[in-house]
């Protein structure tokens, strides 16, 4: 289903237009209950949402920028120290869980490549590990990204595509769903009757989220971020 196609049978189960219930406003309806489905999905398949991203450890460097919405949501954390090395996982490990200074020569006193830690601060991970140089692709970091937010109901592209390398699309098993869920919140702030369809919304949610439960494992997104020295703080039944 594509934005326009989403918004016509939003119209269609209301019964309204563009003139009694607008695209903008329906625009704010169809991204809350996106990310309301999005989550009840995240539920049954912990890992949905994941996108590994890949990026370069630098020489001597321990701090790395990302957006909130990143380090918000890490999954994991793994690096590489050397080229021909292995990656090996990164755990956090709270600020104040290490006494000393953030010193070089107490950091590689401390810790080891082996078993390398992280923390938080400034909108940044921070690592605890020996000496840093110079990887390619040196650092993987795995986080949950929802789907992206629509820009508007206009689009032709199918909604189940992801728009980015980085952002998800929405599992087009739920898109009759989502338009449900946005005529339910319509007609319930409209107080107009739910139909029979809208009232069986929770029990076809459940059973859908059953049928997905179950991985496709043969597909895997991964993403880029911005290098280190550049980042900055119709068929339905109606």
């Amino acid at each position: 289903m594509t934005g326009v196609q989403l918004a016509a049978l939003v119209h269609k189960k209301t019964k309204t237009n563009t003139t009694t219930f607008t695209l903008a406003d329906m625009l704010v309806y169809a991204n809350i209950f996106k990310d309301e489905i999005a989550s009840k999905i995240q539920q049954r398949r912990s890992e949905i949402w994941n996108i590994p991203s890949l990026d370069d450890l630098a020489d001597d460097q321990r701090e790395y920028a990302f957006p909130s919405d990143v380090l918000n949501n890490i999954v994991s954390l793994e690096l590489k120290f050397s080229a021909a090395g292995d990656y090996v996982i990164a755990t956090p490990l709270a600020r104040r869980h290490y006494a000393d200074v953030l010193q070089e020569s107490k950091i590689v006193n401390d810790f080891d490549n082996l078993d390398p830690r992280y923390f938080i601060r400034r909108q940044a991970i921070y690592i605890l590990s020996g000496t840093i140089v110079e990887v390619t692709d040196g650092f993987k970091l795995v986080y949950n990204a929802f789907p992206a937010d629509l820009a508007d109901l206009e689009g032709l592209a199918d909604l189940s595509v992801d728009p980015t390398t980085t952002t998800h699309g929405f599992p087009r098993e739920f898109h009759e769903l989502w338009a449900r869920r946005v005529g339910i919140e319509y007609k319930n702030n409209n107080d107009m009757a739910l139909s029979r369809k809208d009232l069986e919304y929770d029990r076809d949610l459940e059973a859908t989220l059953d049928e997905f439960s179950i991985p496709n494992l043969d597909e895997e997104i991964v993403g880029a971020l911005p290098p280190a020295s550049h980042r900055g703080d119709d068929g339905y039944d109606y």
